[in-house]
């Protein structure tokens, strides 16, 4: 049996599809959905729209899921901040059966496709906490890649030492399943630890490791073994971008669609780099709060430009 692995698509449907073709094409028979499938770039409704005619997939909610009840109970007139343009317009924009399908998604799902085999889904894994620590999500991946380059396989190494340290094994193997998938950090990798694997997909929409194509992972378990393939698919990114131009989001949350867009042909994350600016203009003005002041958020964009570009 061949099952796909698929996370972080980020509203990304061309990146999806191209996803989708490469795994029938590899015959993958069953798929596992592992989160976020929505905000970032505008079209939310279409990527929910392919997920939700599947059969033979477990769908869980990310993080960006789970938004979507703390929108539900906020007063829209309240919504004004730049900052959260985009996430305001794609959560008005989404169809009400699309809103209905991905509210009611599990947050996680522990699935025994093949008999004795036990799989746990969650978007963001238990040992979270942990990997921020070490400075061991997507930001510091994007500065140790370009302080000191390295390849993927060395990359897989240094996660597999990651995992088997005392701190993080041993919240891996309080976990009762055979395999632990997760994503969130849009870094694709897998190891096995204490006789379970690990697996992240990586990042279908906007992958965070220097390269852009879009990725996904094949799980291959026949007769008692398990394979792992990660799999990487090239897609249109320019036309994506061009879409996305073309939309009223883009009209509406320029700043954050120009850092996906960056983002999605450097496969970098210059989000955090653009926070990183932002709250140091907000420290030097005395600000505080949840969100960065509209000015606060415009004034980065010249900071962030100078340095990085659009």
């Amino acid at each position: 049996m061949r099952i796909a692995l698929i996370s972080d698509i980020h509203g990304n449907i061309a990146a999806l599809e191209n996803v989708m073709a490469d795994a029938a094409s590899n015959h993958v028979t069953h798929f596992i959905y592992i989160g976020d499938y929505i905000f970032d770039l505008p079209f939310s409704n279409e990527v929910a729209r392919l997920l939700m005619k599947l059969d033979n997939a477990y769908i869980i909610k990310g993080n960006k899921e789970q938004y979507l009840k703390t929108l539900a109970g906020e007063n829209q007139n309240d919504w004004k901040y730049s900052q959260m343009a985009s996430v305001y317009h794609i959560y008005r924009e989404l169809a009400p059966d699309v809103l209905d399908f991905l509210s009611g998604l599990d947050d996680a799902l522990n699935i025994e496709i093949i008999p004795g085999v036990f799989i746990h889904a969650a978007h963001v894994p238990a040992f979270t906490k942990e990997l921020s620590k070490v400075k061991r999500g997507s930001a510091g991946y994007h500065k140790r890649m370009l302080t000191s380059p390295f390849t993927h396989e060395q990359y897989l190494s240094d996660y597999s030492d990651f995992i088997h340290s005392d701190e993080i094994k041993n919240i891996i193997t309080k976990n009762g399943a055979d395999i632990i998938i997760y994503g969130h950090d849009h870094l694709q990798s897998h190891a096995f630890c204490g006789g379970k694997l690990l697996i992240n997909p990586g990042s279908c929409g906007m992958p965070l490791d220097f390269n852009p194509n879009a990725a996904y992972t094949i799980l291959d378990i026949l007769d008692g073994n398990i394979t792992v393939m990660e799999k990487r698919v090239d897609y249109d990114i320019e036309s994506v971008i061009r879409k996305s131009k073309k939309t009223e989001l883009y009209e509406k949350s320029k700043i954050w669609s120009d850092l996906c867009f960056l983002s999605l042909r450097t496969s970098r994350d210059y989000f955090i780099l653009y926070f990183e600016i932002a709250r140091e203009i907000a420290k030097n003005k005395n600000e505080s709060g949840a969100f960065f002041s509209n000015k606060t958020w415009a004034e980065a964009r010249v900071v962030f430009e100078s340095a990085y570009g659009f």
